[in-house]
């Protein structure tokens, strides 16, 4: 089964918004480095990770990366929790070398984990062999093009939208194949955003940074949460926001709202 149309650039619901210091403010599209539109669609050439997936295990290492991490893993791992059901399907998109995949594999009876660097796919298959997680399959594939034969419960994207030019196609496409609920992280515009961006560019990199109120117009039919994570202090806001996206449908009640 061939998967929805994707929104594409151009679109009557797509508009264009390009801040001045680089960023996205979460309403529509952005050029991608190649200068031009739906350029992300095809391949995320963008992310300079998919040439040095080596550098990339390093780099999250580093104790400053490694405490935005540990903010940002209770975030996400409280959302993952709470769509957890033994029965269902997870789509993790982007999972690079597989920070979050074994959790994902412990709690979905089935996990397709779609990365679309070769070289962070080999080293995410050798952790899962090593680990004997039998229930995840590596797709090294774009998910843009990706084609399913099932719907997933869950979709999961969580490091990826820093580099996407054409966020509202991508979250558009999560909520295609997801029946239940979205989760995604993003970094969050201002200071810490603004630091990200231009620290990206000395190496050729384009970051996207996104306006927290705006994220909700992505999906406007679904119920929308986002967490600010990373370097979150009582003096600066988070770098990171810690989305989900939920069918009504879909939502349970909170432990403390149950009968």
């Amino acid at each position: 089964m061939r998967s929805p149309r994707v929104p594409r650039p151009g679109d009557a619901n797509m508009t264009q918004s390009k801040q001045e210091d680089g960023s996205f403010d979460g309403s529509g599209v952005q050029i991608g480095p190649s200068g031009a539109p739906g350029a992300a669609l095809t391949a995320n050439a963008n992310n300079p990770y998919h040439r040095a997936a080596g550098i990339y295990e390093r780099s999250v290492s580093l104790p400053i990366i490694s405490a935005i991490r540990r903010q940002e893993a209770r975030a996400v791992s409280d959302l993952i929790a709470r769509y957890a059901d033994p029965s269902h399907r997870a789509l993790e998109i982007g999972p690079g070398t597989g920070f979050y995949t074994l959790d994902l594999a412990q709690k979905f009876r089935e996990v397709v984990a779609v990365e679309d660097s070769a070289s962070m796919a080999d080293i995410l298959r050798g952790k899962l062999t090593a680990a004997g997680a039998q229930n995840v399959t590596v797709i090294n594939q774009n998910f843009f093009v990706m084609e399913t034969d099932a719907p997933f419960d869950v979709a999961v994207a969580i490091g990826v939208l820093d580099y996407v030019s054409e966020p509202v196609a991508f979250v558009t496409r999560m909520c295609e194949i997801a029946r239940r609920a979205v989760i995604f992280t993003a970094p969050r515009r201002g200071l810490l955003g603004w630091c990200f961006v231009a620290a990206n560019r000395f190496r050729g990199t384009n970051v996207y940074c996104y306006d927290q109120t705006a994220l909700a117009q992505w999906a406007p039919d679904w119920l929308c949460t986002t967490e600010e994570v990373g370097m979150k202090t009582s003096l600066t806001r988070g770098l990171t926001l810690v989305a989900s996206f939920e069918k009504p449908e879909a939502v349970r009640p909170l432990a403390s709202q149950r009968p």
